[in-house]
């Protein structure tokens, strides 16, 4: 089985627990607030918690299938062409991943232990998806831009 389709498989899979167990909490959550006055005091912090990791997950599996809207619609017909966009799609990746892990992580560095109100878990957990990400992205764009420079330079894609 290709890894794009096992990754497929598991991003689904991942997703979809994530959004049921989602839509299930704030389900709960309203039936409580509103038929027995009474809230379930984690529940708006796990969705947002879960949300945050549901789109680090998204869009990191989106760069890995090169989706991303804003290249895959660049000119695409010469070989030339196509490898100026995987450099220039790398270096974007090496960009945003790194700015995100870094700046995430100084962040975290300030605010990670403390406390959220509903959970008490640290708000690390918000911050740990992004700067997790950021490294991938990092990563990912350095491969793509490396291969894409190879690419150019010896006349192979």
């Amino acid at each position: 089985m290709p890894a794009n389709s096992v990754l497929k498989r598991f991003e689904e899979a991942v997703l979809t627990i994530l959004g049921a167990s989602m839509t299930l909490v704030m389900i709960a959550n309203v039936i409580m607030r509103y038929i027995f006055a009474s809230s379930i005091i984690w529940a708006e912090e796990y969705v947002r918690i879960t949300f945050v990791w549901a789109m680090f997950l998204a869009i990191t599996t989106g760069f890995l299938r090169n989706e991303h809207i804003g290249f895959t619609n660049i000119m695409n017909r010469k070989r030339t062409t196509s490898l100026v966009r995987e450099i220039l799609y790398g270096a974007a990746l090496m960009v945003v991943g790194g700015i995100t892990a870094y700046f995430g992580n100084i962040y975290n560095g300030y605010v990670g232990e403390v406390s959220l109100a509903g959970t008490n878990l640290p708000t690390a957990v918000l911050l740990l998806p992004g700067i997790i990400a950021g490294v991938v992205w990092f990563l990912m764009g350095l491969i793509k831009a490396g291969l894409a420079v190879r690419g150019l330079l010896t006349g192979k894609e």
